[in-house]
């Protein structure tokens, strides 16, 4: 796929700055874009038939007994890694990203560690 000179010059551009956020991650102030926004602008630049995003991998790396909160209730820590790759035409790309999921329910700790890991991604 040729890119069109619009498309290139929308992939070129600033991202708006009310869609980068911020946080704090072990002593780290890091920026990111939430994955809905990633999903909106592909769609908005490519079209929405256009382009694919396939997980490949996913693997759970953690699941332990854990204390929650500062009233230290039982609960779970689970980690995981996820592989996925991003295609629009011929142009490939892969990444890999991590989630962390802590929750008093297990299986509600692995929904948000998965998810978190494909966004990373």
């Amino acid at each position: 796929m040729n890119f069109t000179p619009e498309q290139r010059a929308l992939l070129a551009a600033p991202l708006a700055r009310d869609a980068v956020k911020k946080r704090e991650q072990a002593g780290r102030k890091l920026s990111y874009i939430e994955g809905w926004h990633a999903i909106a602008e592909a769609n908005r630049i490519f079209g929405f038939d256009a382009w694919t995003r396939e997980t490949f991998d996913v693997r759970v790396v953690a699941e332990k007994p854990r204390e929650i909160g500062q009233a230290k209730k039982p609960g779970w820590g689970v980690s995981y890694i996820a592989k996925v790759r991003v295609r629009v035409g011929e142009v490939v790309r892969e990444g890999v990203g991590a989630g962390h999921g802590i929750d008093v329910d297990l299986g509600l700790a692995h929904e948000s560690a998965i998810k978190e890991a494909e966004t990373d991604a």
